[in-house]
């Protein structure tokens, strides 16, 4: 989910020649043509106001030096009105219908890798990629600087790259290191037996040892996506259809119509016989708290890091931006993070080991764009085109993406190419996936099939953890909403299940 953070041209007479990916533009149009003038349109990242905003500063910077060094080109960034994806792309396609969208969108991987986004409004980006970054020195290509395990968020099913992602947030679990140390715990748990034993230890020295915040989606997807990509890891090319690095809307119906997506599957039962094993550790007003609310919330539900701050919860789920939050109140030094454990076969013979770093979260911090096409943006030549990447190249240099990552709104998300600095905050590179993350199953909780069948979900999680529902009653109601969700998504979308 998302949180909310020189090379001249070379000028010919009859042509400029775009750097690095050996095209050309007419005369008069590159940015080092002293007559041209090549105008930018650039969305903004969300939540971050005008480009002048503290939020923005390194951003603004690396773009005053592009076009210090570009005078034909000036790039005009317009604030994005709305953090919700879904506001946003709608805003997207209205001005792509009538070719005024900008000419850089923000845009996340889940819209645009799942197709939800009509095709013909971005461009396949992969031909500029598959060059060398033409302000990065012996770089085969500019894909090469991405990690192996942020290729696969930007490839949709088809091989087309239609966004590029400039950093990533993650998630772990937080603790209190007073109150490990009080229940003699002296070491991060690395697997889910061991965190279970953990709890239990803490829970022995009287202290409250986790809230599992299911006020809000967070947590309560969070869990959904974590073992579910772990215990199904094996069955997941029974059904995913799309093949995308997040399983769709239409992998997931075709998985439970084929019954693997099931109560009735033990793999998949497993999910929810897990969870309820952490209901009788889990803090007792956890329905008043969210895992992704503001610090600054103050009605329900609330910001679940004060409960670790203050001492009365020793674990709480959340995500790398509580990392500079949690400094910036003095609690810096007293606290840890480890990533989600692993579910192995010392919980259950149904593990697979899977390790899920990186399967919560991932490249959906600051820095996702995609550049859209003549058909939704009526100034974008194949010439306007190269000029276009060629800023985003500038952008993307390791040392310049992590400039103005690290510098807009500093919270916890990580710059992802290889080179990028980081900001020096404890803990935030061990929730970094190592290698390439395994297919991110994502069923209910996630708006992937319903709106409806996601609140109807979170609903029923809160009451089975809350007590209120038995877990074959859970069972009984869970799998209703699977079959009914499927078969309205199938019914919305057209599409025949059973040809699947």
């Amino acid at each position: 989910m998302f949180r909310i953070p020189k090379r001249a041209w070379l000028a010919l007479t009859t042509s400029v020649a775009v750097a690095g990916f050996g095209l050309s533009v007419g005369a008069g149009v590159g940015p080092a043509a002293a007559s041209s003038s090549t105008v930018i349109k650039a969305a903004l990242p969300p939540s971050t106001g005008p480009i002048t905003a503290s939020d923005n500063a390194g951003l603004a910077q690396v773009t005053a030096q592009y076009e210090k060094a570009h005078p034909g080109v000036t790039v005009q960034w317009l604030p994005t009105n709305t953090s919700s994806i879904t506001a946003a792309n709608a805003t997207v396609e209205s001005e792509a219908s009538g070719g005024a969208a900008p000419d850089l969108v923000w845009e996340q991987y889940g819209p645009v890798t799942s197709g939800s986004i009509p095709a013909g409004i971005l461009q396949n980006i992969k031909p500029y990629l598959e060059k060398p970054n033409p302000y990065v020195p012996g770089n085969k290509s500019w894909l090469s600087l991405f990690p192996a395990s942020v290729v696969p968020y930007m490839t949709s099913p088809n091989g087309d790259i239609d966004i590029i992602l400039g950093s990533a947030v993650e998630t772990g679990m937080f603790y209190n290191k007073a109150l490990f140390a009080k229940a003699g715990i002296t070491s991060a748990p690395a697997t889910w037996a061991q965190f279970m034993a953990a709890l239990a230890k803490l829970k022995a020295a009287g202290v409250q040892p986790f809230i599992f915040a299911d006020g809000g989606l967070c947590n309560p997807s969070w869990y959904e996506r974590l073992a579910t990509s772990s215990l199904l890891a094996d069955q997941v090319s029974k059904f995913d259809v799309n093949k995308a690095q997040v399983t769709t809307g239409l992998d997931v119906a075709v998985g439970i119509k084929k019954g693997i997506i099931s109560m009735s599957n033990p793999r998949y039962a497993e999910v929810w016989k897990l969870l309820g094993q952490l209901a009788p550790y889990s803090y007792s007003g956890a329905a008043t708290y969210d895992a992704c609310s503001s610090e600054t919330t103050t009605t329900p539900p609330l910001d679940s890091q004060a409960l670790l701050s203050t001492g009365k919860v020793a674990i709480v789920w959340g995500g790398s931006w509580y990392i500079p939050n949690l400094n910036s109140i003095g609690f810096s030094g007293k606290y840890g993070v480890f990533p989600e454990p692993t579910i192995t076969s010392a919980t259950t013979a149904y593990a697979l080991n899977t390790i899920t770093r990186g399967v919560i979260g991932g490249p959906n911090g600051n820095g996702q764009w995609g550049v859209t096409s003549q058909k939704a943006d009526s100034s974008m030549t194949p010439a306007k085109t190269a000029v276009v990447m060629d800023f985003l190249a500038w952008l993307f240099k390791p040392a310049n993406l992590g400039y103005w990552i690290n510098q807009s709104q500093k919270g916890g998300e990580i710059p992802i190419e290889v080179g990028a600095p980081t900001l020096n905050l404890p803990g935030l590179t061990s929730l970094i996936p190592a290698g390439k993350v395994p297919t991110v199953i994502d069923v209910v909780l996630d708006d992937v099939l319903t709106t409806a069948a996601t609140t109807s979900g979170l609903r029923l999680v809160q009451e089975y953890m809350d007590g209120s529902l038995s877990y074959s009653a859970f069972a009984s109601q869970w799998q209703s909403l699977l079959t009914t969700a499927a078969a309205a998504w199938a019914a919305q979308n057209h599409v025949n299940l059973n040809s699947y």
